[in-house]
């Protein structure tokens, strides 16, 4: 598995292709059983996750329509969110300055398919790591 991670404000995770990650049928079925766990600890209806294709722009274009729908109906369910998947002010406004053209809905998706892709691929490195 080619995965770099590193740990800072900047960057807290680049995969070589996001894409590619999610294409994997065992890291995609794990990305999703974390994204409704995550989720639904937030107290935020998990349904719209069961309509999930294994596509990258599908899976964000969900994110930022759930996420927009979040942001107009309860900043605090946002806010738990954000804190239970570990994103960071810092790590939102150091995206938007290096994606300006997206909106905030977009960024945070993206955001999160990468904390939660992280946490995937820690957990996988760490289980691995205790077979042996």
């Amino acid at each position: 598995m080619n995965v770099l991670i590193r740990f800072t404000e900047t960057s807290f995770i680049l995969l070589p292709d996001i894409q590619n990650q999610i294409s994997q049928p065992e890291l995609y079925e794990l990305f999703i059983n974390q994204i409704k766990k995550d989720f639904e600890n937030s107290s935020i209806d998990i349904t719209f996750i069961n309509d999930f294709i294994q596509d990258y722009q599908f899976i964000h274009a969900s994110l930022t329509k759930k996420l927009k729908h979040i942001l107009k109906s309860n900043t605090f369910k946002l806010n738990e969110l954000l804190y239970r998947i570990d994103i960071s002010e810092g790590q939102i406004k150091i995206l938007s300055q290096k994606k300006p053209q997206l909106s905030f809905e977009e960024l945070l998706a993206e955001l999160i398919m990468k904390r939660i892709l992280q946490k995937v691929v820690i957990k996988l490195v760490h289980k691995n790591q205790s077979k042996k």
